[in-house]
């Protein structure tokens, strides 16, 4: 059999990423939550980060991460190491601060923040209890 893929065809399958979010349980260890793979969602939260003023400081918060999160690629045979992402979210329920890798830090106002945390939960950053 001969298979015939154009550039345009391939390209996309080598740049398609997903996003693999853990949650914090009650005993505050991680565990897997989501794995977003709707390419729509994905550009929404890379767009976010992207244009977010991210501070260059190393940040000690007062308790672990919401949520964590990294991108990876669709393609298991592609390897890349990923970067990852803290989430804490406001005591208010209506702003996120993130922290990427452990160096860089940003609180989103509350429009990308809702927009973040719907991409990431599938659910509404003001119904979180």
């Amino acid at each position: 059999m001969y298979f015939s893929y154009s550039l345009w065809q391939v390209v996309p399958l080598l740049n398609d990423k997903k996003i693999e979010v853990e949650k914090i349980n009650e005993e505050g260890n991680y565990e897997d939550f989501k794995e977003i793979t709707s390419s729509k969602n994905v550009k929404k939260a890379k767009k976010i980060l992207r244009n977010a003023d991210w501070e260059k400081s190393k940040v000690d918060m007062a308790r672990l991460a919401d949520y964590q999160f990294n991108f990876q690629y669709v393609n298991p045979s592609i390897n890349a190491k990923a970067i990852p992402y803290s989430v804490w979210i406001s005591p208010n329920n209506n702003t996120l601060e993130v922290v990427r890798g452990d160096q860089q830090y940003v609180h989103l106002d509350e429009k990308d923040a809702s927009i973040l945390f719907d991409v990431l939960t599938e659910s509404n950053l003001a119904d979180v209890k």
